[in-house]
């Protein structure tokens, strides 16, 4: 059933996996004033108004338009059910999300007593999607994270890399490799025969090659 909603009285949920786009909530906002809001919002009802589910950009073009009410589903859903929904909705659309967020998503849900292959059935994943995202969030150097999480112009760096990456126990090591991609182009698939390589004979390579200090680094032993 559809209803129509306050916008001032839903909030955002918990965990955002994409970030909000000036020019898509411009084109949208252009779009609805035109031909109307084809597909509502959903939310779910909280004690104080209403929790986003799925819907941001739609949001934030009903308040550039200065309307005051938007069509809304409401479904009932714990904060765990919301999010596997955000989840689901996102990936089903095939669009770009923060891949932290998701795993944070993933790490509330585990610590409400979820476990990885309840996760992965209801996002329609495998398990290891699930722990590859959340090996990224635990093992990953800070700055590949944001770097990830907030990508900068035209980045050589992806999700997949960063799980590549975060198989690495050294950080400082992660992240010297990390430079390597972005100034060489390196591709994943690439990057995977390393790290393999790299893990399999770190402990007869030379110093060099372990510390990454050398300036022939990724040398012909591991490349």
């Amino acid at each position: 059933m559809i209803v129509e909603i306050e916008v001032d009285k839903i909030r955002a949920g918990k965990f955002c996996l994409r970030d909000l786009d000036d020019i898509v909530v411009e084109n949208m906002a252009n779009s609805i004033k035109e031909t109307g809001l084809l597909q509502p919002v959903v939310v779910r009802q909280i004690s104080d108004g209403y929790e986003l589910v799925f819907g941001l950009h739609r949001l934030q073009a009903y308040k550039q338009l200065g309307w005051n009410r938007i069509p809304a589903i409401i479904k009932k859903a714990s904060s765990e059910e919301a999010i596997t929904m955000h989840v689901v909705e996102n990936l089903q659309r095939n669009v770009h999300i923060n891949p932290i967020a998701e795993a944070q998503g993933y790490k509330f849900l585990i610590s409400r007593g979820w476990t990885m292959v309840q996760i992965a059935n209801k996002i329609g994943k495998s398990c290891s999607y699930v722990s590859d995202r959340l090996r990224v969030l635990h093992k990953l150097h800070p700055e590949i994270r944001r770097e990830v999480s907030f990508p900068r112009g035209k980045t050589r760096l992806t999700i997949s890399h960063a799980e590549h990456l975060s198989l690495i126990e050294d950080p400082q090591q992660q992240l010297r490799l990390a430079k390597t991609i972005e100034k060489e182009g390196m591709s994943v698939r690439k990057l995977e025969r390393m790290v393999r390589k790299f893990r399999k004979v770190k402990e007869s390579l030379p110093e060099c090659c372990l510390c990454m200090k050398c300036q022939n680094y990724p040398c012909s032993k591991i490349s």
